[in-house]
């Protein structure tokens, strides 16, 4: 049962969950579980920590040596953290702070702290049109954590936050509108000044508008405008895509959805112009006790490794399963890309991820996990091979506190 608070003590709550979200927040672990998230109306807000051991196969983020062996170690890691959420008939609300302490067993002077602030919001106005916003503040120790664009694996304090705001709009019976703006940022905490890579921005729009032909089928276009400024204004891209754009349910529990067209990029500070195609897929399965999606979707993409522009393939999948439809549950995702680029001097990445997480809730307020994450780097050069498993398992305390 929820346990109900005064005004007094409400106050008293926000505060705290300011001072923790304040300082803005970042990169949760890349195994863990998502909170529970409540569906009844008005303020929740729901406080935790987790804590356990992990076997960390290459604490330096760095190629095997002679032997084929990499640097390990076993760490404790410790992460508190707290969700806010607020439900109504119009308004659905969610912010949450996630720290990552990790204190290695022998190599201490790797010993680091992560962070991850988030905030969604949305609000439906009126029957037709809904208003949404959302928010990722990330602070890590190392890139591989971060699944950005070429970023070369490597233990490198970087942050990065990403901003999405728009619109969802029914113009008439049949036809939709999805319009928004997308704003993200990168920044590397160096140690030698002299490293040219200072991260940089990535900002635009894009359009859907389609037209639904009875209840499962969507037809319309696609447009999307990003401007890439990086390396303090060294490299500029433009990005355009236009294209169609299909969605169709398959029945009430399957839906596919495609894109494909034309994709043009300027970079303006080498005087490159490249034309190409684009096209992006996906399909999202929901079953009783779980959802099922995958995707994946080639184009033209910014660099935040080397500033530049590449060509990028994507490719993910993931299954989750909401903790408050069984005792037992587990979180699988994956993803792959690779990027090649148009500057010659620069080489083709291939990088994966899988993240891996088996859980058991023996009360409503403790579980106990065991997760795999695990991350790969090809440079297709000789020892150009980066690899990372982390290892563990942890107990997790967390309770949803009702707020009047």
């Amino acid at each position: 049962m929820f346990h109900h608070l005064s005004r007094r003590s409400l106050i008293a709550l926000a505060a705290v969950l300011a001072t923790l979200v304040a300082p803005a927040s970042a990169q949760q672990q890349p195994a863990q579980s998502e909170l529970q998230s409540w569906t009844i109306p008005g303020w929740t807000f729901t406080p935790g920590i987790t804590v356990g051991p992990m076997f960390d196969s290459n604490v330096a983020i760095a190629s095997p040596d002679v032997n084929g062996n990499t640097a390990s170690d076993t760490m404790l890691q410790m992460e508190p953290f707290g969700q806010l959420e607020f439900r109504s008939a119009r308004t659905t609300f969610s912010s949450g702070y996630r720290g990552s302490l990790h204190r290695y067993f022998d190599l201490n002077e790797l010993n680091s702290t992560d962070h991850r602030g988030f905030a969604n919001w949305r609000e439906r106005l009126n029957r037709r049109v809904i208003l949404f916003a959302t928010e990722d503040y990330q602070q890590v120790a190392t890139t591989d954590l971060l699944q950005l664009n070429d970023l070369p694996f490597q233990r490198l304090g970087t942050r990065h936050n990403a901003i999405v705001g728009g619109v969802e709009a029914r113009l008439s019976k049949s036809m939709d509108l999805d319009a928004r703006y997308e704003n993200s940022w990168v920044k590397f905490e160096h140690v030698d000044p002299t490293d040219p890579r200072t991260g940089g921005i990535v900002q635009g729009i894009r359009s859907d508008l389609t037209h639904r032909f009875g209840e499962r089928l969507e037809f319309g276009g696609t447009y999307d405008l990003r401007f890439s400024n990086m390396n303090q204004g060294l490299r500029q891209q433009t990005f355009h895509e236009a294209g169609a754009l299909v969605r169709y349910r398959v029945g009430e529990r399957t839906t596919i959805e495609g894109a494909g067209g034309v994709s043009h990029l300027k970079d303006q500070s080498v005087d490159l112009s490249q034309t190409g195609s684009f096209v992006r897929a996906s399909l999202v399965h929901r079953l009783e006790r779980a959802t099922i999606g995958g995707e994946y979707s080639r184009g033209y993409k910014p660099s935040f490794g080397f500033g530049g522009a590449s060509q990028s393939d994507d490719v993910s999948g993931y299954v989750h399963m909401p903790l408050a439809r069984s005792r037992a549950y587990i979180q699988e995702a994956a993803s792959w890309h690779r990027g090649r680029p148009f500057d010659p001097l620069e080489q083709e990445r291939r990088s994966s991820w899988i993240n891996s997480t088996v859980g058991y809730a023996l009360q409503r307020w403790l579980r106990l996990e065991g997760y795999w994450a695990f991350s790969r780097q090809d440079t297709r050069l000789v020892n150009g091979i980066v690899d990372r498993h982390m290892i563990g398992a942890q107990i997790v305390i967390s309770e949803p506190v009702r707020i009047r």
